[in-house]
């Protein structure tokens, strides 16, 4: 009886064991790198990341009134030196109509970080509303490309009007807190690489 009681034991544990290890989305980093490559928005989330992602090592080069085609040449300049994960703000800056100059330069980001590691980009919202054919192509592109995760800005803020600042574009210190949870939690939800 009691090498009974003691085996179901062991395989009660085992299974309890693998039940907390095991993750069907993938497994989620509890630590790692991430670079920052935007305008500011990044800017806005970057202490909130700190915060939110203690132990994480993280890279900024964001900078205000940054447009897409300066981003990229920002992004292609630190190629090699790339972490596993980044975190792209871009689009808000641009003109209207650009909408395919932005996707060529989208799949130039994807490009550029390539396979192996993963790339989180927030959806666009300017003067309080979303960008709706700049956030098509994002959209697209994540779901062509499998390391490709988005934070939904712009659903975010038009549920949660109050998230933006008076000029319609950036965050009020809520704002860029609910901002910067999620994208940790995309960030934490990459698969390892």
């Amino acid at each position: 009886m009691r090498l009974s009681l003691a085996l179901v034991l062991a395989i009660a544990v085992g299974v309890a064991a693998f039940a907390v290890l095991r993750d069907d989305d993938g497994a989620t980093q509890d630590t790692g790198s991430v670079t920052l490559v935007g305008d500011s928005l990044n800017v806005g989330i970057e202490p909130e990341l700190g915060k939110l992602l203690p132990g994480w090592q993280i890279d900024a080069h964001d900078r205000v009134g940054r447009a897409t085609p300066e981003g990229i040449e920002e992004l292609r300049d630190l190629d090699r030196r790339l972490a596993p994960v980044v975190v792209i703000s871009l689009g808000t800056n641009d003109p209207d109509g650009s909408e395919r100059e932005f996707r060529r330069l989208v799949d130039e980001a994807i490009d550029v970080v390539g396979p192996h590691r993963c790339l989180v980009w927030a959806t666009i919202v300017r003067d309080g509303a979303a960008r709706t054919g700049f956030n098509h192509e994002l959209e697209e592109a994540r779901s062509e490309h499998r390391n490709v995760r988005l934070v939904d800005w712009a659903t975010l803020v038009a549920g949660s009007p109050e998230l933006l600042a008076a000029d319609a574009v950036h965050g009020t210190p809520e704002g860029y807190e609910r901002r910067a949870e999620e994208t940790a939690d995309a960030i934490r939800g990459c698969p390892e690489t």
